[in-house]
């Protein structure tokens, strides 16, 4: 993959009629493919598959697996349970996607997982000894947004990193970005953050801190790491999606970074005083990716086809706001607006994933001094 790409103009305009009219979500590229990925589009017989995929041979198991709690729910209502009742599959599931785990089982040749929702940091060809090539002769290359479908992995949804705040703790001060978050003076309360360093630590301080969108990357750590030293003892640091929505929903924290679709969670599911703000976000793509070595590859390209079909791909935007990636698919209108790419301004931050991947031991260096100093 290139370099820092910027969203064009025009892809912002249309991003946004799309969303507004309710039609298909899309974002910004996080990146192109490799130049050695020649262009490629799904036979006519795929086209069957997004309507009437095939039934698969009897007692096939699929483990799938992704990040648990809502969004988990929403793709098993969306996507597994659909799936599974048109082909006879059946889907054992685990919500503790790493991308240590899929390295670790390749590397044994103990591969155990087949279908694997990973974050942008993921996927590419620096990964490329641990992945299956994905068959475009079943998936619809041509529909999914450009940028998000490369040689081992499919964006299967759009999502922003975003700011969250508890209203109450907050007293009605409604902060207006990164900057507010660390100020404690202003707005008083704990801090939480994912306890990641490809997760949007650095990002998020650097917008604090006034560097543009568009100037992110490459990142400027030490900056980074001096932004985050004045909130340090303030921060609370959390692992999972479920625990981010937990932490914010109760008030043990009166801000976090979180994922949309969790900060939603928390206040319509889980009826807390939590509320978004857009300006700052982040946003980005999940991918599926498929463990080299499985035995059910061609079984778990069946799946991945279908839930990238137009016909299916929104399914999960019925429960929670999380946007489709096939530019045919439309989200469901209940979800539109709280869709992190109808909230696009020009506050709005994009991760560069080439070169996270290319810096990632470096970024987990970094982190890691900081959190133990």
């Amino acid at each position: 993959m290139t370099s820092w790409r910027r969203l064009s103009s025009t892809l912002v305009a249309g991003l946004i009629l799309v969303a507004a009219c309710g039609g298909g979500a899309s974002t910004a590229p996080t990146g192109t493919p490799p130049a050695s990925v020649a262009p490629a589009t799904a036979t006519p017989a795929a086209a069957d598959l997004c309507t009437a995929p095939p039934k698969a041979p009897a007692g096939t198991t699929l483990t799938f697996v992704s990040y648990g709690g809502a969004y988990q729910k929403a793709q098993r209502q969306g996507w597994l349970e659909p799936y599974a009742a048109l082909t006879g599959v059946t889907f054992q599931e685990s919500e503790d996607s790493s991308n240590a785990t899929i390295k670790a089982q390749v590397e044994s040749g103990q591969v155990s997982w087949d279908i694997v929702d990973v974050g942008n940091d993921f996927g590419l060809d620096a990964n490329a000894a641990l992945l299956e090539p994905l068959d475009y002769t079943k998936i619809h290359k041509d529909e999914i947004l450009p940028g998000f479908a490369g040689t081992y992995r499919v964006a299967d949804i759009t999502y922003g990193v975003v700011l969250a705040y508890n209203t109450d703790k907050l007293a009605g001060q409604v902060p207006q970005g990164w900057a507010d978050y660390f100020d404690t003076a202003k707005f008083p309360g704990k801090r939480g953050m994912w306890d990641y360093s490809a997760g949007g630590i650095f990002e998020v301080a650097l917008l604090a801190d006034g560097v543009k969108p568009t100037d992110l990357y490459p990142l400027d750590i030490p900056r980074a790491v001096a932004k985050l030293d004045t909130i340090k003892n303030d921060m609370v640091f959390w692992g999972s999606g479920a625990e981010s929505q937990d932490l914010i929903g109760k008030g043990e924290v009166s801000m976090t970074l979180i994922w949309n679709g969790r900060g939603y969670s928390a206040k319509h599911i889980d009826n807390k005083p939590v509320e978004i703000q857009w300006n700052d976000q982040i946003v980005t793509a999940d991918y599926f990716v498929v463990p080299k070595g499985t035995p059910n590859k061609d079984q778990a390209m069946n799946f991945i086809a279908w839930a990238t079909c137009k016909e299916n791909n929104a399914a999960p935007s019925k429960y929670i706001p999380y946007g489709p990636t096939n530019t045919l698919s439309k989200a469901d209108p209940s979800t539109v607006a709280e869709l992190s790419v109808s909230n696009i301004n020009d506050t709005t931050a994009y991760f560069d994933d080439a070169w996270i991947v290319d810096n990632a031991q470096a970024l987990e260096d970094a982190y890691q001094e900081w959190k133990t100093k």
